[in-house]
């Protein structure tokens, strides 16, 4: 757009008029993804993280604490930190303000991804220099399946994206003006992403020692540059350290008195990670690359027993609790790894191909019907991630080329994050969750200065 004032250095808030426009694209963004809820999105299947997550919910609305949801069922109350708290705080809170059913708390994460959505454009906003670029941005991540029919789901994924995006712009703001309180905001932010999945704190870690380091390398004569560098990114990423803490230590604390002084920093489910991960079928033949447990095997769990992968944490009568039995399914897990370290190059690449649709695409979308979401639409989603992640990546390279803000890499961290963790895990589509809002903003910042090149041509004078 002509005409238009570039955003002020170091505000987050736009001015009233591009508010209200980003809104209503917000709007349009919750309206297209309470349709999907509506008109082609699954119910949340009886088994699956879905249901433990609403189970959880209720349990802690109950006041029954957080226990572990199936066995809860059948009135065994077992402390669990299977799953990080934060979706199931959400949850409980959705519940005890009445929003105790499946499709309501579904509904309330579609507003939480339609958040996501004028995030994205806020940021677009920042590294464009337009307005324009934020509404593009914006619009395209209402639209785009990759996001909304992972927003449906009753899952972290809806909180993944909201997260990631708000710490990319919460380093472009602390990167804009490096105060004291934006680092330690940027820790805080990524500790509670750290409750969400695990990979959003990595992500955030990275970007507070990223902004850091790109800060002390400032000019003296720019805002925040100066003498001292090295001190001074020191305390910055102390003070991002001290964010984290603060966030993660309460629940920490919580986890070592509920698990007689075991240390279970985010969560017991490194434990089943590792061991589904890290087996036979995860590593060969049509499960390659994948999560195992029974339901995958297609048997029993005796099935997934003899295999080496995941068959259950089975604590009802067993006199371990459940950071042991994971403590046992990691070192499982990682001894495999370690006695097939020729084989891990071929399993991380399908990893990653699970994820981005590069390897066996049609039969990881037919899963995700198990987590909740359309399967048709989970295929187009991975296409369209795709398609904007390739334009994403000319356009980065142009546009650093062609003299764009070289903040724009930050938006490599959380994609980058994201795949390194894949690559030690397992592959899901559902893992791009926290990347997604990046590649979204790379795309349209392509096409953005695309169109501000022509625009440029056709206006000189001839």
């Amino acid at each position: 757009m002509t005409g238009e004032a570039p955003p002020a250095p170091g505000r987050i808030c736009p001015p009233a008029r591009t508010a209200a426009l980003l809104g209503l694209l917000v709007l349009v963004g919750f309206v297209i993804r309470i349709d999907a809820l509506r008109n082609s999105a699954p119910e949340v299947p009886a088994l699956g993280d879905a249901k433990a997550y609403h189970l959880l919910a209720a349990n802690l609305a109950d006041g029954k604490g957080y226990i572990r949801p199936f066995e809860a069922l059948d009135g065994y109350e077992l402390k669990t930190a299977e799953y990080p708290p934060a979706l199931p705080v959400v949850l409980a809170a959705a519940d005890l303000v009445g929003v105790e059913g499946t499709e309501g708390q579904r509904a309330l994460l579609c507003g939480v991804g339609a958040i996501t959505v004028g995030l994205v454009g806020l940021i677009a906003r920042r590294l464009g220099g337009s307005d324009g670029a934020g509404y593009l941005a914006a619009g395209v991540a209402a639209v785009h399946p990759g996001l909304w029919n992972a927003d449906v789901s009753l899952m972290a994924e809806p909180l993944a994206s909201c997260v990631g995006a708000a710490l990319v712009l919460v380093a472009l703001a602390a990167l804009d003006r490096p105060a004291a309180g934006r680092f330690a905001a940027l820790g805080a932010l990524a500790g509670i992403g750290g409750l969400v999945r695990s990979e959003l704190l990595l992500i955030g870690v990275a970007l507070v020692a990223a902004v850091a380091v790109a800060d002390a390398r400032r000019p003296s004569s720019e805002a925040g540059g100066g003498a001292g560098g090295g001190a001074r990114t020191l305390r910055r990423v102390g003070l991002g350290a001290a964010g984290v803490l603060v966030v993660l230590v309460p629940w920490t604390v919580r986890n070592l008195v509920a698990f007689d002084g075991q240390l279970v920093p985010l969560s017991n489910n490194s434990g089943s990670v590792a061991r589904g991960a890290n087996c036979d079928a995860a590593y060969r033949g049509q499960y390659r690359g994948l999560w195992v447990t029974d339901v995958a095997l297609g048997g029993t769990s005796s099935d997934a027993a003899r295999a080496g992968c995941f068959s259950g944490f089975d604590l009802v009568g067993s006199d371990r609790d459940e950071a042991e039995v994971a403590a046992q399914m990691r070192r499982d897990g990682l001894a495999y790894a370690g006695d097939h370290l020729g084989e891990l190059p071929t399993v991380m690449a399908a990893r990653l191909g699970r994820t981005v649709g590069l390897y066996q695409l049609d039969q990881q979308s037919n899963f995700a019907f198990a987590e909740g979401r359309n399967a048709t639409w989970d295929r187009r989603g991975t296409r369209s991630f795709q398609l904007l992640a390739a334009i994403g990546v000319v356009g980065l390279v142009l546009g650093l080329r062609g003299g764009a803000s070289r903040a724009r890499v930050l938006l490599l961290v959380p994609i980058a994050c994201s795949m390194l963790v894949v690559a030690f895990t397992y592959g899901n589509p559902r893992f791009r969750a926290a990347a997604e809002p990046a590649v979204v903003v790379l795309a349209s910042l392509a096409v953005s200065d695309l169109a501000a090149r022509v625009r440029a041509r056709v206006d000189a004078p001839t």
